[in-house]
């Protein structure tokens, strides 16, 4: 079986790829090194006040609590969903691969608004619940709700390409010995799943961490109460905080950064057992 000769790179693919790195640096390295810059340009007393702030532990405990709610629902929704529109031949499949593609076409402030003529004080179910003692609206549910709806079709966008193209062959194999089709699907193609499933649910943590439009809509934006972090970021912005700003968004960076770390020793933990499991006999 003859094999392609790796060729050395020639002049044009190095200025190819010094132009690429060039922007990856002037649009991403550069900003966020300036971050942790401002963060940091006035020592470390200023950094440990503003971590130290009441507001920003409300703001600290509201972004975990909407990610640790909205992050697990998405992820088990886009993997439902992308069963559903891959490996069944029911009707509405087509209409919910419509639906996913919403998400994505309407800004995230539409989306804030959305939820507001939905459940909305003023509206017959956000009366109801109030009522009820669960306001939805300026409230924790109504970020989570937020949250949630903008982040909804990550996973599912993700997973949808490369379940058509595994095709159903292993699955029918299995339903063939006797498996029902979800017992096919979370034992033969979901283990193959793991490290995309893996990426997705990265970016839909990361998307939920930084959500900003949908949830400054709905929040109602009371200091200690309903403000997560990219909303306390930009009111101390405002304020011209400018340390506490970017102490933040330094902290926001470092958790983007600790979970990518996450997703590559992951890739690489999985990366070994295959190679471990090739050259054994």
């Amino acid at each position: 079986m003859h094999t392609l000769a790796r060729r050395r790179p020639n002049g044009a693919a190095w200025a190819i790829v010094s132009v690429a790195v060039a922007i990856v640096a002037t649009l991403v390295a550069v900003p966020v090194g300036a971050v942790f810059v401002y963060a940091f340009s006035r020592g470390f007393d200023p950094v440990l006040r503003t971590l130290a702030r009441a507001d920003v532990h409300s703001a600290m405990g509201l972004s975990a609590l909407a990610a640790a709610v909205s992050v697990p629902f998405v992820t088990v929704f886009g993997v439902a969903a992308a069963w559903v529109v891959t490996r069944t031949e029911l009707p509405s499949r087509r209409a919910l691969a419509a639906i996913l593609n919403v998400p994505f076409a309407i800004p995230p402030v539409v989306a804030g608004l959305l939820l507001v003529l939905v459940v909305g004080p003023h509206t017959p179910l956000g009366y109801w619940l109030a009522a009820r003692g669960f306001p939805v609206l300026f409230a924790a549910p109504g970020i989570i709700l937020a949250t949630s709806l903008v982040s909804l079709s990550v996973v599912a966008k993700d997973l949808i390409p490369l379940m058509e193209a595994l095709g159903p062959a292993e699955e029918l194999a299995a339903r063939s010995l006797g498996a029902t089709p979800f017992q096919a699907f979370v034992r033969v193609t979901l283990p193959g799943l793991s490290l995309p499933l893996l990426h997705a649910t990265v970016g839909a943590l990361a998307r939920a961490l930084g959500e900003f439009g949908s949830v400054s809509v709905v929040s109602g934006r009371i200091r200690g109460e309903t403000m997560t972090v990219p909303l306390l970021i930009e009111a101390l912005y405002g304020e011209y905080d400018q340390t506490g700003a970017f102490v933040l968004a330094a902290l926001l960076a470092l958790v983007a950064i600790a979970s990518l770390a996450v997703k590559k020793a992951v890739e690489a933990a999985v990366a070994r057992t295959v190679n471990a499991e090739e050259v054994s006999p």
